[in-house]
């Protein structure tokens, strides 16, 4: 009996759609290895395809959105607006709570500390994931799921230094904010110019400001095109904090530049200065907290 001959093998429709499929995901490969555009003749060349089959692909993937006419000169070809939408999927499926689980387990490993992942959703701070003991002043109502605080807490102080204020929560319009503890800042006006160095540092602290007894430090997660898609924290208390305040903040650069890493190399950075200098007064001065 006679074996049914299978198309892709013999060169048959489905073959050819594969190959097609194939050049397809090549040229986008190629594309992408030149950001000012790469004429069709090159391109069709680097396929080893035909000029006319380079023309129909070229024109079947500006179609879809996956290749644009360069802004750098007539005839040359760049990728299109269809892989932001990609980009923003891929960063969504990369980010789910699940994946920085091996990230705040090193984290809580190396600063032998409670670690904290959140994200913003909704308009407000979101706690997604906490690794850790639960000690007696580190943080006690922040669970997993716990929202808002953002001006009291080192993990939504990062959000709110690269937020336009329009965007920030709600019960930031008020003319003072929620007080957590003595030194919560309270005051719009001191809440910005805390945020500056916030920025400038790349790094926020929470000094007794949520939680009395209890410090954090946080950094951001970045993603390749340097976009701010979640946090990690560390809380301890006060009294270690003090101690051992360089080794804390050397792992949580460390562990949010890791995690950085796995979305694509960071493309700015920012200088460091010492948190002495931007710690808040008591009753809500203006400084890093």
């Amino acid at each position: 009996m006679t074996e049914p001959k299978n198309p892709s093998s013999s060169g048959g429709p489905s073959g050819r759609v594969l190959s097609t499929a194939q050049h397809a995901l090549q040229a986008l490969e190629i594309i992408a290895q030149h950001p000012k555009g790469i004429p069709i003749k090159a391109l069709a060349r680097r396929l080893n395809i035909s000029l006319s089959s380079g023309y129909y692909l070229i024109s079947s993937m500006r179609e879809q959105g996956f290749a644009e006419v360069s802004p750098s000169g007539p005839g040359l070809y760049t990728l299109g607006p269809k892989f932001a939408e990609l980009y923003v999927g891929y960063v969504a499926a990369s980010l789910q709570p699940e994946r920085l689980t091996p990230v705040l387990d090193e984290l809580r490993d190396r600063a032998s500390a409670r670690a904290y992942s959140a994200m913003w959703n909704n308009g407000d701070l979101e706690v997604v994931q906490i690794r850790g003991r639960r000690g007696s002043r580190e943080l006690q109502d922040v669970t997993k799921g716990f929202r808002g605080a953002a001006h009291g807490l080192a993990l939504g102080k990062i959000y709110l230094a690269h937020l336009p204020e329009e965007e920030w929560p709600s019960s930031l319009n008020a003319p003072t904010y929620k007080r957590y503890t003595p030194a919560t800042i309270t005051s719009p006006s001191a809440l910005r110019r805390h945020l500056v160095l916030v920025r400038e540092n790349d790094l926020a602290y929470d000094l007794q400001e949520f939680s009395s007894g209890a410090c954090c430090v946080a950094a951001p997660i970045r993603d390749g095109r340097n976009g701010l898609v979640a946090t990690l924290g560390i809380s301890v208390p006060a009294r270690r904090f003090e101690a051992e305040q360089k080794h804390l903040v050397k792992v949580i650069r460390d562990l949010a530049t890791e995690a950085s890493a796995e979305l694509g190399p960071a493309t700015i950075t920012t200088p460091l200065r010492p948190p002495e200098a931007s710690r808040p007064s008591p009753g809500g001065g203006a400084g890093i907290a």
